[in-house]
């Protein structure tokens, strides 16, 4: 007696057409198979799946977890690191590197004046202070900007790895 998909569904406790679907997915004409080789193919292969050994849906879970796994280890490396002090905020970092900026550019600017005033005394010349001020100025003024660019690209860069690890996870 052949067996109708309606009444696999019934046994097996599932909709008609997740019924077919299965069947499908087995490889099972429900035409030439009893209900209890439906049954057992079907129980088989939901063991299959909770084990881990199925389909690219179970691969796609199982590299999300392993990727889960990857993702709190960090995290648990970096609260490691946090905790003992080797973590420094985006913050923190971009404000030293302005900071350091301005104090290198305010010990270019010194050692300049002094080096124009050194070279005024023993060659007993004028330097056209104005001349320096165009050429030194502009070079100075990268400096800084680059600083502070350094600075914006550190917190950014930061904000944009922290959102892009929470897409992945998600």
């Amino acid at each position: 007696m052949s067996l109708t998909q309606l009444e696999i569904a019934r046994h097996l406790d599932m909709s008609e057409r997740n019924a077919r679907d299965v069947l499908r997915n087995l490889g099972i004409d429900h035409r030439q198979s009893s209900l209890d080789e439906i049954r057992t193919a079907y129980i088989r292969d939901m063991r299959e799946k909770a084990a881990g050994r199925s389909g690219s849906d179970q691969a796609s879970l199982t590299r999300r977890k392993s990727e889960e796994t990857e993702v709190n280890t960090a995290l648990k490396r970096v609260q490691l690191h946090e905790a003992i002090g080797l973590v420094v905020q985006s913050q923190d970092a971009a404000e030293a590197i302005t900071d350091w900026s301005s104090f290198a550019n305010r010990e270019y600017q010194a050692g300049i004046t002094k080096l124009i005033s050194e070279i005024q005394i023993a060659y007993k010349i004028e330097i056209d202070a104005k001349k320096v001020e165009d050429i030194a100025g502009p070079t100075i003024e990268r400096i800084k900007g680059y600083a502070e660019k350094l600075g914006c690209d550190l917190t950014e860069s930061i904000g944009d790895v922290l959102s892009t690890e929470v897409d992945s996870i998600g």
